[in-house]
């Protein structure tokens, strides 16, 4: 009953951000509105707002688009499905977003994968990590073993949905990748924890490479592989959550001659450890134990 009331305020409050601090809105959402957070939508009523909303928006001279789910979890795929495949609100989508926290199956990974290209538009994790309800229990955030477990979980929805991006939940003082400073009642001098320098590392991986891919023959490791053959820059990750092996990657390609090597783990932080030489499109190393380590063309 209210509903055009609501699209009025939506669109007079982004366009005051743009008069006032010359604030462009690129995407809109109502934040995990399947799971009801502040907003409540059914699948219908999402598919509804964003052809309703968007045509309103363009009648008021804004080219606002949606993000389309940003949904609680990746088991909220079906959320998307009406929108998705409507004719009428595909103008409207700019992105598909789900959040981290839970349903990180290959099957659900590939549908949203499926989404994105199905709308031509990119993949966002909205909100990236593992435990929604690790602020209750915040010395979580710490252990090495809740680190490990995030980059995994990154690396394996990299390899599988292949996002543009992963925004991490968060970078403030809630679910934060630092300690002391306060945080929690940490009165420690202010320190990077295991978790920020996972970001870092994969935050390090080059500008501009294709999501490439890539198995493992081991379940104790996960994979992620970026590259540009042009560029011939390419970028490989792992987690290993089993112990220290030898391992061998092959397929790469011959022009490659050396790539170079870094660790995080408990003891060692977004560390460089050496450069390995790639012989034949092959190249072997011992993958550290609990860690995550990535090799990256020199």
């Amino acid at each position: 009953q209210k509903k055009e009331k609501i699209y009025n305020s939506l669109t007079s409050y982004i366009k005051y951000l743009k008069q006032e601090y010359g604030v462009e809105t690129v995407m809109f959402s109502f934040n995990e509105a399947d799971l009801g957070i502040d907003v409540r939508q059914t699948e219908e009523d999402h598919n509804e707002m964003i052809k309703e909303l968007g045509a309103y928006f363009r009648e008021n001279g804004l080219k606002t688009e949606f993000l389309l789910g940003d949904t609680a979890d990746a088991n909220g795929w079906d959320f998307t499905t009406k929108a998705s495949t409507d004719p009428q609100s595909r103008p409207y989508i700019g992105g598909v977003s789900f959040h981290s926290w839970r349903g990180w199956t290959d099957e659900n990974l590939l549908r949203w994968y499926d989404i994105s290209n199905r709308v031509d538009k990119p993949l966002f994790i909205g909100e990236g990590s593992i435990d929604a309800g690790a602020w209750r229990y915040p010395q979580i955030l710490e252990e090495p073993t809740y680190a490990l477990d995030e980059i995994d979980v990154y690396l394996k929805i990299l390899n599988k949905a292949q996002p543009l991006t992963i925004l991490q939940w968060q970078l403030t003082a809630d679910y934060s990748p630092m300690s002391g400073g306060g945080i929690f009642g940490n009165t420690e001098e202010l320190h990077p924890t295991q978790r920020f320098f996972n970001l870092q590392q994969l935050g390090n991986t080059p500008k501009g490479l294709y999501a490439l891919p890539i198995t493992t023959s081991n379940d104790a490791i996960t994979a992620a592989a970026y590259g540009d053959k042009e560029k011939g820059i390419y970028a490989i990750h792992l987690v290993n959550k089993g112990a220290t092996r030898k391992v061998t990657i092959t397929g790469l390609p011959k022009e490659v001659s050396k790539m170079k090597v870094f660790l995080t783990n408990k003891e060692k932080s977004n560390e460089l450890m050496e450069t390995l030489s790639v012989r034949n499109g092959s190249i072997t190393l011992q993958l550290q134990g609990a860690g995550f380590t990535s090799l990256v063309t020199e």
